[in-house]
């Protein structure tokens, strides 16, 4: 046996598909997504390499039917079906072949991108090596299944047509995600490869990733039957398989859990109090000078704000409430952890201290207030290349000193009470 799997390995496509598993996992990682999505962080680093399966676990159905396809292109078949050798132990040298080399490729993308989180993450749930480990089975069900796939229909154009079915099955979660929720985006992620990235404050459920190593695992035992036996029976694994991961999803319907300790404030010493997330504990130096900068400029408005706070960006979920006392804010999803002191000033003193909450009609107005009013407290006027806000800001600028404080103080209370409509009226032709 040893001996079959070291020829297949020579003379086959599975070294090959291997190697091309590996260098696309990779250009994955580092050119289509990005290092700036997940370095530093563990969970966004779990969630864009499975991203990846979108690129490799297509490739890798694919490969194992034209492995298999070299029975029909030899017009060796009927020989092979000769021999006393049973069915199964021939076709499990390719089998082993093709799940090695693709399963060596999955850890090598793992093992060259893993300094680049773990080095300088600041926060780890346990979690994630479910996500992490669960590749692993679903890159070798891949092979499996395509190599079972080639068998029972063996043709030049299976190969091909399993790389567009693999596309699809991959894209189906962030398509599904638009149109439904709970249980049924549950199912089509645990039927799916790829996992959508939603941010460093959330994480996928053990129950989820131990519900997809067994849909794995039950795909990878149909694949081996398809080749095996070639009967209709072969596909019972699949289905017991998928009744049985659907009954360890996790209740609920989500297909990601909030990771609390992501979201634990780390503050820094010394007052007014500067917080940030765990995930993000890293940048906590850079930002407290800015931030207590902010509210010093703050300082100068009724009610203002005594500490600054990391919020928390989620695709989906309710923001929270603004508060009286706490400025924020944020690290857009899907980049590293850091932003600049700049960013900071700016994002705490947009709306005179207070997050967009609410709706309106009128964004560009409410938008254009909030950011005059930013520019007010900096001291500077706003680009150009704002219309809106330059044009509160010229207005506001001209008015007397005591009028000017005024009108942002009312800006900032109209923003707690999450009225954007008046925002602008407040600004430029003052309260009412």
């Amino acid at each position: 046996m040893i001996r079959a799997i070291a020829i297949d390995l020579r003379r086959s496509a599975a070294l090959g598909a291997g190697l091309i598993v590996l260098l696309l996992g990779l250009a994955a990682m580092f050119l289509i997504f990005g290092q700036q999505a997940w370095s530093g962080r563990w969970s966004p680093f779990a969630a864009t390499l499975r991203s990846a399966f979108g690129f490799t676990w297509s490739l890798t159905l694919a490969a194992g039917a034209w492995l298999v396809d070299r029975d029909r292109l030899g017009r060796v078949g009927e020989l092979f079906a000769g021999t006393p050798r049973p069915v199964w132990q021939r076709v499990a040298s390719p089998a082993v072949a093709l799940s090695l080399t693709v399963g060596v490729a999955y850890l090598l993308t793992v093992a060259v991108c893993l300094p680049l989180v773990a080095g300088s993450a600041t926060w780890f749930n346990p979690a994630v090596l479910g996500v992490i480990a669960t590749g692993l089975p679903l890159l070798l069900a891949a092979g499996l299944l395509g190599m079972g796939v080639g068998t029972v229909v063996p043709s030049r154009f299976t190969a091909p047509a399993l790389v567009v079915a693999g596309l699809i099955i991959a894209s189906a979660p962030g398509l599904v995600s638009y149109h439904v929720s709970g249980r049924a985006q549950q199912f089509v992620t645990l039927l799916s490869p790829v996992l959508g990235q939603n941010g460093d404050f959330v994480i996928v459920p053990a129950r989820l990733s131990l519900a997809q190593a067994v849909w794995a695992v039950a795909l990878a035992a149909t694949g081996f039957l398809l080749m095996a036996i070639r009967r209709a029976v072969a596909v019972v694994p699949a289905v017991a398989g998928a009744v049985t991961a659907m009954l360890l999803l996790p209740a609920g319907g989500s297909v990601y859990a909030a990771d609390t300790g992501a979201r634990e404030l780390v503050c820094a010493d010394g007052e007014p109090r500067v917080c940030v997330r765990r995930v993000h504990a890293s940048i906590l130096p850079g930002v407290v000078a800015p931030a207590r900068d902010a509210l010093r400029r703050l300082s100068r408005l009724p009610n203002p704000p005594s500490a600054v706070e990391e919020g928390i960006d989620v695709i989906d979920g309710v923001p929270d409430s603004p508060t009286a006392s706490v400025a924020t804010f944020v690290i857009r999803m899907g980049f590293a952890p850091e932003i600049s002191a700049d960013e900071v000033a700016l994002q705490v003193l947009t709306g005179a201290g207070v997050t967009a909450c609410g709706d309106t009609t009128e964004w560009e107005k409410a938008d254009g207030a909030r950011v005059a009013a930013a520019y007010w407290l900096l001291e500077t006027p706003p680009p150009a290349t704002g219309r809106r806000a330059v044009e509160a800001w010229q207005t506001l600028a001209a008015l007397p000193a005591a009028e000017q404080v005024a009108r942002v103080g009312a800006l900032r209370e109209a923003g707690l009470a999450c009225d954007l409509d008046s925002l602008w009226g407040i600004l430029v032709d003052g309260p009412r």
